[in-house]
């Protein structure tokens, strides 16, 4: 026997057993060493398959643990922009109506500026000052899509 694999005492009393009651067995130490190698053997490959079976689920609950926290932040960081987005976006629809009855089309980077110009200093505006173009345009242009589906449909 090895030092890598101990058969549990269970185990080794039920192959005692066996080599106890057959005559061959017992008379063949040879044949004996063999079937102990071999339940080593079967032993620590099953110990190495439970191993990776574990670390599998382990990283499994892990990364969904990761995705639940992930999602709870978003959820969280949603709330804090929610209501800066609606007034931005009530805004928007206001001054997209108005040039619709002039004839015009009102462009999200139009819009961003005029409301940069007239607005940013009165309204507390949740982005980092040096995102406040990029993330406004991008919510101005995601409005406009929205706005021209709705006028589309009228």
């Amino acid at each position: 026997m090895t030092d890598r694999e101990t058969l549990p005492l269970k185990a080794a009393r039920k192959l005692n057993m066996l080599i106890m009651h057959n005559e061959a067995l017992a008379k063949d130490k040879s044949l004996q060493e063999k079937i102990i190698a071999w339940a080593l053997d079967m032993l620590e490959e099953a110990h190495a398959d439970w191993s990776d079976l574990h670390n599998t689920v382990l990283d499994a609950v892990i990364t969904c643990d990761r995705k639940q926290e992930a999602k709870r932040k978003a959820l969280i960081k949603d709330e804090k922009y929610a209501p800066f987005r609606e007034y931005f976006k009530n805004l928007q629809y206001k001054k997209f109506i108005s040039y619709q009855k002039q004839g015009k089309n009102l462009s999200a980077s139009a819009f961003v500026r005029y409301f940069l110009k007239s607005k940013a200093h009165v309204v507390d505006i949740p982005y980092k000052n040096s995102n406040w173009e990029i993330k406004l345009n991008q919510l101005a242009q995601a409005n406009n899509r929205e706005f021209k589906k709705s006028s589309c449909m009228m």
